[in-house]
């Protein structure tokens, strides 16, 4: 048998091949190229989930506050609005939480880098707010909930074989892209879907991010990157509503993904986190860059 794959479809086959599950079957992958056992992997994947919930709390807990003062706890005042008019609860703490996670990574706190630090709100937020909504049962040690994280960590894996998980090779499509199919994905799973319908999740968030510019201001992972972390949660939850709803990607996932690889090779080097074009090249964005350089 092999453990390789680059492809979705590649992935499903594996899987059956051995007569697993395609959570089982990443689990046993890992368990054999780290020498560990299934349970010691998931024994792990609990760890890191733990984590994504302390990261969400602490930038619940008090504003996070950047050195740039380019982040100043927009995840808090999500907590504290009282008008909304999208009101729905899943969709607020979805939100909330993408913001929360990803303001503690801009201020230095601990994260997952899920798939990379600039977007490791998205999955986290998308899951535990659904899992705070609608599965309080579940935790870091339920299967169904580290099953979810790691079909997103599947889905994540073909993104970064076929394409990338880098802003500097591919745009902001490969960053906060990849984590909204991931998180689109990993949200079926835990409601249940089937893997077909995860990729299709997969499929219909990607190819909707597609041509994605990382333009971070001065140079660093906070405009629009923090923010963009919760408009690619609304973008996931849209993915999952369509799918559940009967609504297929017409373009099958690993062809999306080779999409993005094409056209991440074709951006300019000033669109691929360079600092140096889009939202960093515009009069706003050189006043922040000129007034950190001058301390």
């Amino acid at each position: 048998m092999s453990w390789l794959f680059t492809t979705a479809v590649e992935l499903l086959e594996r899987a059956s091949e051995i007569q697993l599950s395609v959570p089982d079957f990443l689990v046993a992958r890992e368990a054999f190229y780290s020498s560990q056992s299934p349970k010691a992997v998931r024994t792990e994947v609990a760890r890191r989930i733990r984590i994504t919930r302390q990261s969400l709390d602490a930038g619940l807990a008090r504003p996070q506050a950047s050195f740039s003062g380019l982040t100043s706890g927009a995840a808090v005042k999500l907590t504290s609005a009282s008008r909304l008019t999208m009101s729905d609860p899943l969709f607020r703490l979805a939100l909330t939480y993408s913001l929360a996670v990803n303001e503690v990574n801009a201020c230095g706190g601990k994260i997952v880098a899920f798939p990379t630090a600039g977007s490791s709100g998205v999955v986290p937020g998308v899951l535990w707010a659904y899992r705070d909504v609608r599965r309080k049962d579940l935790d870091a040690e339920s299967r169904e909930f580290q099953d979810a994280y790691v079909v997103a960590s599947g889905v994540g894996m073909v993104i970064a074989n076929r394409a990338t998980l880098a802003g500097a090779a591919g745009g902001c499509q490969a960053e906060c892209g990849a984590a909204a199919a991931m998180a689109a994905a990993g949200l079926l799973s835990l409601a249940g879907a089937s893997i077909t319908d995860c990729l299709e999740g997969a499929a219909l968030s990607l190819k909707n991010c597609l041509g994605l510019a990382c333009d971070p201001v001065a140079g660093l992972v906070e405009v629009p990157c923090v923010k963009r972390n919760a408009f690619m949660a609304a973008n996931a939850l849209t993915a999952v509503t369509l799918v559940e709803a009967g609504v297929a990607s017409t373009i099958p996932f690993d062809e999306v993904v080779s999409a993005m690889k094409t056209i991440g090779d074709s951006m300019p080097a000033a669109l691929r986190e360079s600092a140096l074009g889009g939202l960093a090249a515009t009069p706003t964005g050189l006043f922040y860059k000129e007034k950190l350089e001058r301390g």
